[in-house]
């Protein structure tokens, strides 16, 4: 919204700064999982991350105050059983 009401390099661009926050954000999250990597095998470490799909329907309730139905919470309770099932069958080193 910032860069349509902001044409222009500079200030759609450069002065955004909700873009600079999503991208420091985002290098943190990086560096986090490639930490997280130096501990455990990729094969343990990757089923959680489809906990993404939990938290930001989640977050958007809480932020947004938008309701989830009942096939959603139903959706979430298979989806955490699964990454359960799956990280839950390797060890780590």
């Amino acid at each position: 919204m910032h860069a349509l009401a902001n044409p222009g390099l500079s200030e759609g661009f450069i002065w955004n700064a909700a873009m600079w926050l999503g991208l420091v954000a985002s290098a943190m999250s990086m560096a986090c999982w490639l930490g997280s990597l130096r501990d455990l095998p990729l094969s343990s470490a990757y089923p959680w991350t489809a906990l993404i799909y939990i938290f930001t329907p989640l977050a958007s309730t809480v932020i947004f105050d938008e309701s989830l139905g009942q096939r959603y919470y139903v959706g979430m309770a298979i989806l955490t059983i699964g990454i359960f099932l799956s990280a839950g069958g390797v060890r780590a080193k």
